[in-house]
């Protein structure tokens, strides 16, 4: 015999149904939730900030090498800042050999009133051999520190405790190299490769000196002149791509506009040396077009990876990001990227890591002036 719901059975029913329905969807809710979290914890703070927010304009063109200007709608990081080039024509830094010289390590002193930023690649040219900037460093106003460094001058080993100029960086490849690990012999031997696109010959095989020769002052002239300087407000950084291949090559990018404006000419001459100078005769006359679509790819890549803190000399916080065969660098303070330079010129693919966010990271001594 059937039996027939009562209105009060039907009721119950309905509330029943009505909450195991508000449950499981507080459920889905917090599932994704935690789905969300674990995405972005997969980067630092600093990385995951400096990532987002990016617009990518329309490239310049210079042959087959595409410099795409990009824009963000972040923060500026504050304080007062200055560039190694800027720092050391006003003579408020020294940067000099350490008092027992050796290879690895330079002594940077600043004497002055604004923090210094010393980018990854960046030449100094004196001492007894020339040498590289291994990592981003920060040196605040009255610091001394001693600065990580690789000889790209193999040749020397005699001179003066000073060094005078900081005009050239290292070509984007042995920078790539040398954040992916590369020892000083490895940066030697991509040293001397690199001699004879530069059209000069240098009887102790400095890199400064290459740089320096007419023909590559000849080709940056040109690459200079094609692309121009970016110069909106907001412009922060730029992605390059290489037109013979279609495919993204680097991204930097900078947390103070100023930092970017002062340093936009090394970074696409580091670019430049690369994709113009080495050049071959058989290279393809017409560009190929690659769409701003693609450098998203490009960061969407990287935030597909995983980033965490390493040491670096200075008051900075050091940043590394991995994604298959994507290696970025950096440097944050308090909490804020300074700069993040992510490149894609090695063939091989390095597997993520995963995040390892170390309290405190341990860094070299930093010397106080008094």
């Amino acid at each position: 015999m059937l039996r027939t719901r009562s209105r009060t059975e039907t009721y119950g029913s309905l509330v029943a149904g009505a909450v195991a329905l508000i449950l499981t969807a507080a459920l889905i809710a917090a599932m994704v939730a935690v789905l969300a979290s674990a995405a972005q914890a997969k980067h630092v703070p600093e990385v995951q900030r400096i990532l987002a927010g990016l617009t990518i304009e329309p490239p310049r063109t210079h042959k087959h090498m595409l410099v795409y200007p990009i824009r963000w709608s972040g923060t500026q990081v504050p304080g007062d800042w200055e560039t190694l080039d800027a720092a050391l024509a006003a003579g408020h830094l020294k940067v000099g050999e350490m008092p027992r010289a050796n290879v690895p390590n330079v002594e940077v002193t600043n004497t002055g009133g604004r923090t210094v930023f010393l980018m990854s690649g960046e030449i100094v040219q004196g001492g007894k051999q020339t040498r590289v900037i291994r990592k981003d460093t920060v040196v605040e106003p009255q610091q001394k520190v001693a600065v990580a460094v690789f000889c790209v001058e193999r040749g020397r080993w005699a001179g003066g405790k000073e060094f005078k100029r900081a005009r050239n960086i290292a070509p984007a490849s042995i920078q790539d190299a040398i954040n992916r690990g590369a020892g000083q012999g490895h940066v030697w031997e991509r040293v001397r490769e690199a001699a004879p696109a530069f059209g000069a010959e240098s009887p102790t095989e400095s890199l400064d000196q290459m740089l320096q020769s007419d023909k590559a002052r000849r080709s940056f002239e040109e690459v200079h002149k094609d692309l121009g300087k970016f110069s909106p407000p907001d412009t922060v950084g730029i992605a390059v791509a290489d037109a013979r291949t279609g495919k993204v090559v680097g991204l930097e990018l900078f947390g103070r506009r100023d930092l970017f404006d002062g340093l936009q000419e090394k970074l696409v001459e580091g670019y430049a040396a690369d994709l113009v100078l080495t050049a071959t005769a058989d290279a393809p006359a017409e560009v190929r077009k690659v769409p701003t679509a693609r450098v998203l790819m490009f960061v969407k890549r990287a935030l597909e990876g995983t980033s965490t803190y390493e040491d670096t000399p200075g008051s900075g916080r050091g940043l590394t990001l991995e994604s298959g065969s994507i290696c970025g660098k950096g440097v944050a303070v308090s909490g804020d990227a300074i700069h993040l330079s992510v490149q894609d010129t090695h063939p091989q693919a390095v597997p993520a890591r995963p995040i390892v966010v170390p309290s405190q990271p341990v860094r070299p001594p930093i010397e106080r002036l008094r």
